[in-house]
């Protein structure tokens, strides 16, 4: 390796050291933020109050509670401590607001004019597509508020998938500029692919998210400005695609949804640059999982429906099978209980007659237990108890060292013991749904998930009514403490 080359080297020591440097920064403080939204709405919603009427008990804006729950503006002191004595939360809120001013103590932002539709479009050439994606990791780099701010917005959610299906690949993917880069370059690009990958799958999209900002900024972006021939360009431009679809999930799973949305669209394009269809098809599921967790199944199924048409073309049928499972929790969003199990068989077949060994490197993850759990998914989705039960137990027993999986699915099934939107005809235990919730908080801890945290306190505002048994108050006294030791 040359001088020029140790840029990279500082983020290849491990793959352990690399991803542990994210402990401070602008992560954190989303971490945090989102933390405190979620505790603020846990409360007012566990002391029956609406929005207004919190404002007017704590002398604050409508406008002001609503981002603050949403995590789209820090809380002020006062208001910790004013919505503590409202709600009765023993300073619950005020050591919650005490984490978000250690993130801010480490955060360093340096905001800059930019666009604020930057990454929602699909770029007509190769050089302006790079362009833009440098664009849209240097805005979240700089915390620039209308990028990383941004809303998912349903308007853009189907065009990359139809432009996606009727775009050739890219017919020059070289580039002539500064150093020249080779394979060795690309290999570290995929070393790293694989690190982060293995951080969120673990921790959480929080975990990992400061330091890709970084190594896509410092390392990534000068690579694809170097001079490359066209082979090493499809090369560059697919571990550039990859990355930034883990970039989109690790926002969607931190709460910054319109931020996800641009890097999935333009992981998307350049994809489609590369020409790796496989690839495209995974991308296509991540945003269809997005579009599921946002409550749009229109989308969500309009995407899973791209992204199973053109795994099945590539012939990839572990993205065939994860797309056909994400069809059938779109189905079972929309209440559609046939097409559901229709989707679920598909799936299940498909699986089947995967060879692991020949599938790309970032969808062995979708094995038989993880099919299980897109099932037991669909199936709280349809108030379907019963069959939440029954595909827990291989989900849980697959899920050791995995905590956000182990939260998502301690806390279905929790809920399935529970009275419910959905589950109508369920039995309730709520001593069950304790002791199942009890035991997931420790892997919580660790844990910086917005999905994950959603999770929990969906499950606590359906244990509030029970707030005087003994249980409740043990799952709520260890949530104080998960909730402490994070601080």
């Amino acid at each position: 390796m040359t001088c020029s080359d140790l840029v990279v080297t500082k983020f290849v020591p491990s793959r352990g050291e690399a991803v542990r440097k994210t402990g401070k920064g602008s992560g954190s403080l989303e971490s945090a933020q989102q933390f405190f939204g979620a505790e603020l709405r846990h409360w007012r919603t566990t002391r029956g109050l609406s929005l207004r009427q919190l404002a007017e008990l704590t002398h604050e804006s409508y406008a002001l509670i609503y981002r603050v729950e949403k995590a789209e503006r820090s809380p002020s002191a006062d208001l910790a401590v004013r919505a503590d004595a409202v709600l009765n939360t023993d300073g619950a809120l005020k050591r919650s607001w005490s984490r978000v001013e250690q993130a801010k103590a480490a955060a360093k932002k340096a905001p800059e004019p930019i666009a604020s539709t930057l990454g929602l479009g699909w770029d007509s050439s190769t050089a302006s597509t790079v362009g833009t994606v440098a664009g849209l990791w240097r805005a979240d780099l700089s915390g620039v508020e209308p990028v990383v701010g941004a809303a998912w917005t349903p308007e853009a959610a189907l065009d990359p998938a139809r432009r996606w299906l009727s775009h050739d690949d890219d017919l020059d993917t070289s580039h002539r500029g500064g150093r020249r880069i080779g394979r060795s370059e690309v290999e570290v690009m995929w070393s790293m692919c694989r690190a982060f990958a293995d951080a969120d799958h673990h921790l959480g999209g929080g975990y990992a998210r400061s330091t890709l900002i970084q190594f896509v900024n410092q390392t990534v972006l000068p690579l694809l400005a170097g001079t490359y021939d066209a082979e090493t360009g499809r090369q560059l431009l697919t571990a550039a695609a990859r990355l930034s679809d883990l970039g989109g999930f690790m926002c969607f799973d931190s709460a910054r949804q319109g931020l996800g949305q641009r890097y999935y669209i333009q992981a998307l394009r350049l994809a489609s640059a590369a020409g790796d269809r496989a690839l495209g098809a995974h991308i296509l599921a991540d945003m269809s999982l997005q579009a599921h967790d946002l409550g749009r199944p229109r989308e969500a199924l309009a995407l899973a429906e791209a992204g199973h048409r053109t795994a099945r073309d590539c012939g990839s049928p572990s993205t065939a099978a994860r797309c056909s499972a994400l069809q059938a929790r779109a189905h079972a969003l929309a209440g559609d209980r046939p097409a559901t199990a229709a989707a679920m068989t598909t799936a299940e077949h498909e699986l089947n007659t995967a060879q692991p060994d020949d599938e790309p490197f970032w969808i062995r993850f979708f094995t038989p237990e993880q099919l299980a759990a897109e099932f037991m998914y669909a199936a709280h989705d349809l108030g379907q108890s019963a069959e939440v039960q029954e595909h827990a137990p291989t989900v849980l027993a697959s899920s050791a060292a995995m905590q956000r999986r182990e939260v998502l699915a301690a806390s279905t099934l929790a809920s399935s013991y529970l009275p419910g939107t959905r589950s109508k005809f369920s039995t309730v235990d709520v001593e069950r749904a304790c002791d199942i919730l009890t035991k997931a908080l420790p892997s919580a801890a660790g844990l910086t998930s917005a999905r994950g945290l959603t999770s929990i306190n969906s499950v606590r505002r359906q244990l509030a009514p029970y707030h005087s048994l003994p249980a409740v108050q043990e799952v709520e006294q260890t949530f104080a403490e998960f909730a402490t030791a994070g601080s």
